[in-house]
């Protein structure tokens, strides 16, 4: 097959994605290029992805938008390559990179829909030509419910999880030690530290504000007794940065916090870590980081959004607390600090997991569901 790719606007834009979804994009075209397919990724001009691809050896296609922010580059690129397949991760590409439906012999077109999207509560934005896809792509069972009640049919519908790299993110016990202390050592972390941490992902709801007063409370005591040994390592970039750290001197939490800015050694970060919390309070219901710390069997604590809990069954895989409730997420964080033997149970738990949702499982779905759609509309 003919493949062409374009990664979601907020994957190809000047900065580096800091949610994985453009090491996805990589993975997935790696894959099917890998199975034989002929696979070009668009991108930006300007964007460091066509970097990485070109690094990478994938071939690459560059558009751009005009004065208007119209994207006649897209279409040239569409239209250029007698591509069978167009895999859009965008709504807002339909209409530059979607052929006419009149053609016959035209590219058939998928749309991936994010669990994350939030355009005003729905997960597609509203006059989008959705007449254009041919299949939808959800990542999760939520978002496909969710597309079902925005009105698809559900023959246009399948799920195909987003992929963790169980290979960058691994679990090995006879490495975890050198790891964890070496990665304590470079972040001024104690061995003593009992060390929770998140990865921030830009323009997302975050909730970090409670996991910062959960870590408080802890703190001083309340619930008592206190725990002085606590640390935050809070990993990525958002622009509320600045008001996160005004939150922790505010409460007295500076020298228990740690905000690392953007890195690319989620890996190592996670292996300093005691316990991963993944406190948004909307937004995503199927957390790529969260399945990564599951991935290094660091057991981990979680808000009830919709989708969690295709992820984690509360009290086996991990913990699950109500969104913006920072004395539930409290109580249970210190519920995993006096029970190691539960967190390691739940840490083996959530890796066994999470090896369903591997990178060539995403290939392989993908790959079937584009021989599908093929054959169903010729």
């Amino acid at each position: 097959m003919r493949i062409l790719l374009v990664p979601a606007a907020s994957v190809t834009g000047a900065l580096p994605a800091h949610d994985g979804a453009w090491g996805r994009a990589l993975a997935l075209v790696k894959g099917l290029s890998a199975k034989g397919h002929h696979v070009v990724l668009a991108a930006q001009t300007g964007s460091p992805l066509l970097e990485s691809a070109t690094r990478a050896g994938i071939q690459t296609a560059e558009w751009k938008s005009d004065l208007l922010g119209r994207l006649p580059g897209l279409r040239r690129v569409a239209e250029q390559g007698a591509f069978d397949i167009i895999h859009l991760h965008d709504a807002r590409h339909l209409k530059a990179a979607a052929p006419p439906r009149s053609e016959t012999a035209r590219a058939r077109v998928v749309l991936a829909v994010g669990g994350d999207v939030d355009y005003a509560d729905r997960v597609l934005p509203r006059g989008a030509p959705l007449d254009a896809v041919d299949q939808f792509f959800a990542v999760s069972e939520w978002t496909w419910s969710a597309l079902v009640r925005s009105g698809i049919d559900e023959s246009r519908i399948a799920v195909i999880h987003t992929s963790v790299d169980l290979d960058r993110f691994r679990a090995a016990p006879e490495d975890l030690p050198r790891r964890r202390a070496e990665a304590r050592r470079a972040l001024g972390l104690a061995e003593d530290h009992f060390v929770v941490g998140c990865v921030l992902r830009a323009g997302r709801r975050q909730g970090v504000e409670t996991l910062v007063e959960a870590a408080r409370g802890i703190r001083v005591g309340s619930p008592p007794p206190g725990e002085q040994r606590i640390r935050l390592l809070i990993a990525g970039e958002s622009g509320d940065r600045a008001h996160l750290e005004r939150l922790a001197r505010r409460g007295g939490m500076e020298d228990a916090c740690v905000f690392t800015g953007w890195r690319d050694d989620i890996p190592e970060l996670m292996a300093a870590m005691d316990l991963f919390a993944h406190p948004e309070v909307g937004g995503d219901g199927f957390p790529v980081a969260l399945r990564e710390a599951m991935a290094m069997a660091v057991p981990v604590v979680a808000t009830d959004l919709t989708g969690i809990r295709e992820i984690i069954d509360n009290g086996k895989h991990g913990l699950i607390v109500p969104p913006g409730d920072p004395a539930a997420l409290a109580l249970n964080v210190m519920r995993l600090r006096r029970d190691p033997a539960f967190a390691a149970q739940l840490g083996k738990a959530g890796h066994l997991k999470v090896q369903r949702y591997g990178v060539q499982a995403m290939v392989d779905r993908a790959e079937e569901l584009y021989f599908r759609l093929i054959r169903k509309t010729r």
